[in-house]
């Protein structure tokens, strides 16, 4: 009897970020809801792969399910597909980011039977129920399908799945975990450009605090260094932020955070606002600066200055708040002069607070759906054909050459 599924988080290149597979582990929770059993192997964490892989499948599995991004994972989902096609004719399904921003052209590849777009729990519960009662999965929402060469894909939104319970103990088995990322909200309000957040999560949502405040529970008993908050802007409405961190005072939990947001989020807070945050266990901001050239930041929309990031650095200075900045080169119209200023920004800020973290400098990355993706195109960017094209562009690969003219 068909009653398991194997999910799977691809590797991607020697700059990935090794957190644990937060969305994965996300989609399981309906499943193990619903008395399926689950797995995951973690591909960034197996010394042999293919072995650990070929060992799992079996005539049990209803489907395997790979989280892929735009980029070099791309890479390996082939591999992948390609290694389980010769073995078992389980059904894969590709999810993530780069099956919501581009569902058809992923689904078009012979590799994929299914894709899920968006938010996969209540979707991808749907279909792996379809598919191991042997019931049609065409037309479900937030899903698609194919069925004698014929292609379908239905963008509409899905009933939500409330996930609140974190089943960790499926990636426990690889040791510690010493980062844990915990999402508070899903979206961002703001409009950058070059950003694909508001295609992957077209509404800025807000989890409730008491299933904020279970996730944290249920982390903090594997005793990490770091709660990472993984939202996109975690500081956007500080009385929020404030409220969270007063129910965990009041529930005895205390633990040291890294969070990510905006430079006009933190610059507009007070310094004693800052001073609590600290209190709290936030020890490290991550920001995205993009650039250092006003024509740039107002090519992507940012909505900040080069004056409000000094501004800011010295204000997490003063205060002992270390901050960590992510830059990008490549942006359509960049000249070299632009890319100067970037350089100059950063050193800039490594001079005035020798404590901030400078990431390596991104490659722009065009995204289907984003307002600066037409830009791109008009610019000379060659959209890839297919699904597996878009492994060579993404903006963590040390490889990736824009393929148009810089004019740097």
């Amino acid at each position: 009897m068909k009653n398991r599924v194997l999910l799977i988080y691809p590797a991607a290149d020697a700059g990935q970020m090794d957190l644990i597979p937060l969305s994965l582990l996300y989609i399981a929770q309906p499943l193990l809801d619903n008395k399926i059993n689950v797995e995951i192997i973690d591909q960034r964490l197996e010394k042999d792969f293919p072995a650990v892989l070929e060992s799992r499948l079996g005539s049990d599995l209803i489907c395997i399910g790979i989280s892929c991004i735009t980029g070099p994972q791309i890479d390996q989902v082939k591999a992948i597909a390609e290694f389980v096609r010769p073995r078992s004719r389980v059904p894969i399904v590709i999810g993530g980011a780069h099956a919501t921003i581009l569902p058809e052209q992923t689904l078009a590849s012979d590799l994929v039977d299914y894709v899920v777009i968006g938010a996969g729990e209540s979707p991808f519960l749907n279909l792996v129920m379809a598919l191991k009662d042997g019931r049609p999965v065409q037309g479900f929402t937030q899903t698609g399908s194919k069925e004698a060469g014929r292609m379908t894909v239905n963008r509409s939104p899905a009933a939500a799945v409330k996930t609140r319970v974190i089943p960790y103990s499926l990636v426990r088995k690889y040791g510690n975990l010493s980062v844990i990322p915990i999402v508070s909200s899903f979206g961002c309000p703001r409009n950058c450009s070059f950003c694909a957040e508001k295609v992957i999560h077209p509404r800025y949502v807000e989890v409730p605090l008491d299933d904020v405040l279970t996730m944290i529970k249920d982390a903090l008993q594997f005793a990490p260094s770091l709660i990472n908050f993984f939202d996109a802007n975690f500081l956007l409405h500080t009385d929020r932020t404030m409220e969270l961190f007063a129910q965990c005072r009041q529930n005895g939990l205390f633990f040291d955070a890294i969070c990510s947001s905006r430079v006009d989020s933190v610059l507009q807070m007070e310094d004693q606002t800052l001073r609590d945050l600290q209190q709290q266990g936030i020890v490290s901001i991550f920001f995205g600066v993009e650039s250092g050239s006003p024509r740039i930041l107002q090519l992507i929309n940012k909505q900040i200055t080069k004056e409000m990031v000094i501004e800011l650095n010295r204000k997490l200075q003063d205060l002992g708040i270390k901050p960590h900045y992510s830059f990008m080169a490549g942006f359509p119209t960049e000249t070299k002069d632009d890319f100067a200023q970037t350089l100059a920004l950063i050193d800039r800020l490594k001079s005035d607070n020798p404590r901030a973290v400078i990431w390596k400098l991104n490659s722009y990355t065009p995204y289907p759906g984003t307002p600066l993706y037409e830009v791109a195109l008009r610019e000379g960017f060659v959209a890839p054909a297919t699904f597996e094209d878009w492994s060579r562009v993404h903006f963590y690969t040390g490889n990736y050459a824009a393929p148009y003219d810089l004019r740097l």
